[in-house]
């Protein structure tokens, strides 16, 4: 019986173990969305700034056909910017698709835990009563016969 205990016991620590990590890893994932929220608005932002320059750029080629060269290399950085900001729009939101992923999985994986540990204490509690000399079954029927 108490190897039986210690067993449990060992199985409830790393139960505890394992409870502790997805727990851990279910904060980091909600501070990769928050992150990764906080990357797609400062994209999104910029994305407007790029977009207002490249307007822009293209009224000063119209009204300054003096400076069409140095212009025209001015619009294509801040095209290749926003193309850039766009495709790094795109990657945030697939961090954060994932993120969200692993938070659900995460959430599963603590609520199995703990159910799984709730269970092994039972088990625990039940293994410790059976140490005690006086709550073995024979000592019981032994005294139910006893007419006590």
């Amino acid at each position: 019986m108490c190897v039986q205990v210690k067993q449990l016991e060992k199985e409830q620590d790393a139960l505890n173990t394992k409870q502790f990590v997805a727990k851990g890893k279910l904060r980091h994932a909600e501070s990769d969305i928050t992150e990764a929220d906080t990357l797609i608005k400062a994209l999104q932002q910029q994305t407007e700034l790029d977009s207002r320059a490249i307007s822009e750029i293209t009224q000063q080629l119209d009204a300054a056909k003096l400076k069409v060269q140095q212009l025209e290399a001015q619009q294509q950085q801040k095209e290749a910017d926003l193309q850039r900001a766009k495709d790094d729009i795109v990657k945030a939101h697939k961090q954060k698709d994932q993120a969200k992923t692993d938070i659900e999985r995460f959430r599963k994986e603590a609520a199995l835990a703990e159910k799984a540990l709730a269970a092994l204490q039972d088990q625990v509690a039940q293994a410790r009563k059976q140490l005690n000399p006086l709550n073995h079954p024979v000592v019981r029927d032994l005294y139910s016969k006893s007419g006590r």
